[in-house]
């Protein structure tokens, strides 16, 4: 989506000589919260002496695919903190940058030339092909793929939509259904499968892009479907789907953030598709680890997902042992959560009830009160000023990757809007005041109040 690669378009320079990676535009910060909301996962951090050890930590890592840097906490501090991420979700990448000085990122070459590179000066754009993220469900299940979210460029249309299979068991039926960019798939046995859908415009350009559907053996059930809960070391919040083998259905349960198992699903739908109808795993020693096992100290193998689950699955306790750095360097605290909120326009919600709170005005770099009608707020709302300050403390109009004027006017025009509100207010007080006694009429009946409350057992959130 265009909104997550606003951050990347300077994306181009190679990073210490070699093919691998790609460096970031200077002085921007992932956006955490949302990146990890979408699918995102932090995968580790640690502390380096020189930027290319974070870029060298995110080679050995299969998983990774941007590193990112923290500034230093001062001229003669010579380490800084590196921060590994794991973008793409269901094949699409979902991270995205804000403003802050300091930061450095660097970003996998083929994930960068995949989903982020723009076509070269003076050639015309093919479609934008989107054959959807990616499928994990049972054998037995149907499922329907659809290329509505491809887009054509340059005032074209998409005339054609094309699907294929590239792998996967050759017995695989495809049918076309009654819309063109769709395709239903059925006979799907246990493995792995891959379809290609290529679009072609008015203007004879074709563009082209995969999804894999993954049919989960009995042993990939193990791990997806039969690991526990588990929220992991990070303390953020995030709303995420796991199956519980007792009830045989999907429940809802917070995400701290970092280290996930297989069963953690954004959605309830797709979790119900990966697991539907399923009714632990141990260390492996004496062998190589695979790249989808963490190595204990001892040696042995273990399953990635049960890292930092509470429980010391390595004979020696090593799969616990950084889980409480983790959950330091990760919270709702750190810088990755504040810039967003932080210029937003106040909004004083639909609602009529009258709290005083502050918002961080990023033009000005200051809190300033505001009335706030008691629901259906946003992130830009504090209960004080010393809690606004430290949040947004050194974000800047230019800290979204977007242009700063549109916030600029989103937040002239809200405290335009409030102050109109008030002088009218003020007007419509003064003319009762002077307004002539009238003639007797019909008795006024005075609300109760419980009517005059803006909270009531029928408008108030559970």
């Amino acid at each position: 989506e265009a909104r997550h690669l606003l951050g990347l378009l300077c994306v181009c320079l190679p990073v210490g000589g070699g093919d691998e990676f790609v460096s970031g535009s200077e002085n921007f910060v992932l956006d955490a919260k949302d990146a990890v909301e979408d699918g995102a996962d932090l995968l580790d951090t640690q502390v380096v002496s020189v930027d290319e050890e974070c870029e060298t930590l995110c080679c050995q890592d299969s998983r990774c695919n941007l590193a990112l840097l923290e500034p230093r906490d001062g001229e003669e501090e010579d380490t800084r903190n590196c921060f590994l991420f794991n973008c793409v979700h269901k094949n699409r990448f979902v991270c995205q940058f804000v403003n802050q000085d300091g930061y450095k990122s660097y970003i996998r070459r083929s994930m960068y030339r995949r989903y982020l590179e723009a076509p070269g000066e003076g050639e015309v754009a093919p479609p934008i092909a989107n054959a959807g993220p990616d499928v994990v469900l049972q054998p037995g299940e149907n499922v329907t793929l659809n290329g509505s979210e491809s887009v054509a460029l340059h005032r074209a249309k998409i005339s054609d939509y094309k699907w294929s299979q590239q792998s996967g068991d050759q017995n695989l039926k495809l049918e076309k259904t009654n819309y063109d960019d769709q395709v239903r798939l059925s006979n799907l046995q246990p493995g792995s499968y891959v379809l290609k859908l290529t679009v072609t415009d008015s203007k004879g350009k074709s563009g082209h892009d995969t999804v894999t559907i993954k049919v989960l053996t009995p042993e990939l059930s193990s791990s997806y479907c039969l690991a526990p809960l588990k929220t992991g070391p990070c303390r953020a919040a995030f709303p995420r789907w796991y199956y519980n083998t007792t009830t045989r259905s999907c429940e809802k349960f917070t995400y701290g953030g970092c280290l996930p198992n297989k069963n953690n699903f954004l959605f309830n739908e797709e979790c119900m598709s990966a697991c539907r109808g399923v009714t632990g795993n141990t260390q492996e020693c004496g062998s190589q680890c695979r790249p989808d096992q963490l190595t204990c100290d001892d040696g042995c193998c273990l399953d990635r997902a049960l890292e930092c689950d509470g429980v010391n699955q390595c004979s020696d306790g090593s799969d616990e042992k950084l889980c409480n750095k983790l959950s330091q360097t990760f919270n709702p605290g750190s810088v990755f959560f504040s810039a967003v909120q932080c210029v937003e326009p106040p909004r004083t919600g639909p609602c009529r009830a009258h709290f005083t709170r502050w918002y961080y005005n990023p033009k000005d770099r200051k809190c300033v009160r505001f009335i706030y009608g008691g629901c259906d707020g946003n992130g830009n709302n504090f209960e004080n000023n010393n809690d606004c300050s430290e949040t947004c403390d050194g974000v800047t109009v230019t800290s979204l990757s977007c242009p700063p004027g549109s916030v600029t006017l989103a937040v002239i025009l809200a405290v335009g809007i409030l102050a109109l509100l008030a002088i009218v207010g003020y007007c419509f007080l003064r003319r009762r005041r002077k307004a002539p006694s009238r003639s007797a009429g019909p008795a006024h009946v005075a609300l109760s109040e419980q009517d005059t409350l803006v909270y009531n057992s029928t408008t108030k959130p559970a």
